[in-house]
């Protein structure tokens, strides 16, 4: 019978063979992209060549070094733990050393990279205590160091800091977004490890996230995990820490123990506390970024069903028998705000807070009220505020007074920002500015709904923007790595109060006014010049920039 011989493939090289047959000792045909053994074996995995470089099984097996090296140090105590794993580029090829790297970077060095901006970052939980744990793993108890998830995330945006400010750690973009996959991983997971606060953990890891995609101008991906962070705000009852309106428990159950088991008291504060401050984090969060993107927050605190009434937060270190005796009672926290009670909350979590909620509820405001011209490139552009009859523009007016009266008294609340000179307190001098600067362009962004030619309209909107030009002053900028990302859309809106000036003079002959548009010119500068001084590490910034015109 007659039988028709398959072709062979010419021999391959010495050497050429992929790495599965390798292993295996097996004869390999060299065939591209799967050679011919491993098309046949569903047990074999990635049919990969050496010449292609680093490869996802030199990968894998390099992470599976880097577990084996971790487990050794923790199981042989402390004389091995103070050993740094360094970290290299997985996608580099090899070279004489080791790694290859000019200079080794450790998860730990990340972390130390990120530990002076977490304040612009969202962070509520206690840093020093964190690093302290993570940096003596077995001297310090277990239950004081970051989880996997809060890990992965602290690295994610230490790399990204790295990137832009240690030029000579070779740690690229690519590299960058090697640790985000590892740190939505493990965030994912982060509910499933046996940590006593992996759900705060859990959240701040969402929350540190979320803030690497809104820097990096991914606004859509970020919102995602601030919604996470706001389920889980949510079902761990957070929102309702003291509540005086409700029966049963709310929050997290104390872990904090005594020698004798039993719970202290101080330590229960201390653990209240910060889930006080998670609770408003995330909703701070929420209502400004939700605002940023046009529309309404995730929980539905005006509501009866989505109400707050947690206690307003305190400073870091505040929470005492004090501060939070135990018979404290509170209910419906942001309703009564919003009403015009006046009360005495004035840390600086808090003060963002009410400044965040006032720009969810302004922004809201003005998509009901105000239609844009065919001119949709600006947020003051010329718009059209209707009224269907008088009940509705008696709502305008009464919603618009309301707002003002709040914006205007949250204003006077603030502290000052201190003398530039005062570097030692740099990160209290960042949280003022940001505060500062988002009530005034929420004050621009209710005086916008006014029509063009309302008496209180352009003397307001360029008092608030010269505000801000008048808070960046105050900070020594060239000394500042790191703003919060926020800053770049407030900016934004800033530099369309002066472009607004600009254009209205130039196309109105009945006004001119020479110094107000000199002075507007020079400050739209000035915004350009900061905004592209943060480019590099916050490229939302670039984005905002490019809007208003480089």
């Amino acid at each position: 019978m007659y039988s028709k011989k398959t072709p062979q493939a010419p021999p391959i090289s010495r050497g050429g063979a992929c790495n599965n047959c390798k292993r295996r000792k097996m004869r390999c045909d060299g065939q591209r992209p799967i050679c011919g053994p491993c098309s046949k074996s569903t047990s074999l995995g990635d049919c990969e060549y050496a010449e292609a470089g680093y490869t996802h099984a030199d990968r894998l097996q390099e992470q599976i070094s880097v577990l084996e090296t971790r487990l050794e140090q923790l199981q042989s105590g402390p004389s091995s733990s103070n050993q740094a794993l360094a970290l290299h580029d997985p996608y580099a090829p090899r070279s004489s050393g080791m790694y290859g790297y000019s200079m080794m970077l450790t998860e730990k060095d990340f972390m130390e990279a990120i530990l002076p901006h977490l304040s612009q970052l969202g962070f509520f939980l206690n840093s020093s205590n964190l690093f302290n744990a993570y940096s003596n793993p077995t001297a310090i108890d277990p239950a004081y160091q970051p989880s996997s998830a809060l890990t992965a995330s602290m690295v994610l945006l230490g790399a990204h800091v790295s990137h832009h400010f240690n030029r000579n750690s070779n740690i690229t973009s690519e590299i960058v977004e090697g640790y985000l996959s590892n740190a939505v991983q493990a965030t994912s997971f982060g509910l499933s490890e046996p940590h006593p606060h992996r759900i705060l953990h859990t959240i701040q890891a969402n929350i540190l996230i979320a803030q690497y995609f809104f820097l990096n101008n991914r606004a859509l991906k970020g919102r995602w995990h601030v919604d996470n962070a706001v389920s889980l705000v949510l079902s761990a009852r957070l929102h309702l820490i003291r509540s005086g309106s409700t029966s049963g428990s709310a929050g997290l159950p104390s872990t904090s123990t005594s020698q004798g088991g039993f719970a202290t008291q101080n330590a229960q504060i201390w653990e209240e506390g910060e889930q006080i401050n998670a609770m408003w984090t995330v909703f701070g969060l929420n209502c400004l970024w939700s605002a940023a993107e046009g529309i309404p927050a995730s929980i539905a605190y005006t509501t009866d069903q989505g109400r707050i009434d947690t206690p307003w937060p305190l400073e870091s270190g505040g929470y005492n028998e004090v501060t939070l005796p135990p018979g404290l009672r509170s209910s419906h926290t942001v309703q009564r705000f919003l009403s015009g009670f006046r009360d005495q909350a004035n840390s600086l979590l808090a003060l963002y807070v009410k400044g965040a909620v006032l720009y969810e509820q302004t922004t809201m405001f003005r998509q009901r009220y105000v239609t844009d011209g065919t001119n949709t490139q600006y947020l003051l552009a010329p718009s059209t505020t209707s009224y269907n009859n008088a009940a509705e523009f008696q709502t305008f007016q009464s919603s618009y007074l309301s707002l003002s009266n709040l914006l205007t008294e949250l204003l006077n609340n603030i502290p000052p920002i201190t003398p530039r000179s005062q570097f030692n307190q740099q990160d209290r001098i960042l949280r003022l500015l940001v505060i500062h600067i988002l009530v005034r362009v929420t004050m621009i962004r209710l005086q916008s709904t006014l029509w063009v030619d309302h008496p209180l309209r352009r003397p307001v909107l360029l008092d608030m923007a010269n505000g801000v030009m008048d808070c960046l002053s105050r900070v020594d900028l060239d000394v500042t790595m790191f703003l919060d990302p926020i800053i770049a859309i407030l900016l934004r809106t800033t530099a369309e109060v002066f472009i607004e000036t600009i254009r209205e003079s130039s196309s109105r002959a009945s006004y001119s006014n020479s110094a107000e548009v000199q002075n507007s010119s020079s400050h739209l500068n000035q915004i350009r010049i900061v905004m592209a001084r943060f480019s590099d590490v916050v490229p939302l910034m670039a984005s905002k920039l490019l809007e208003i015109g480089a």
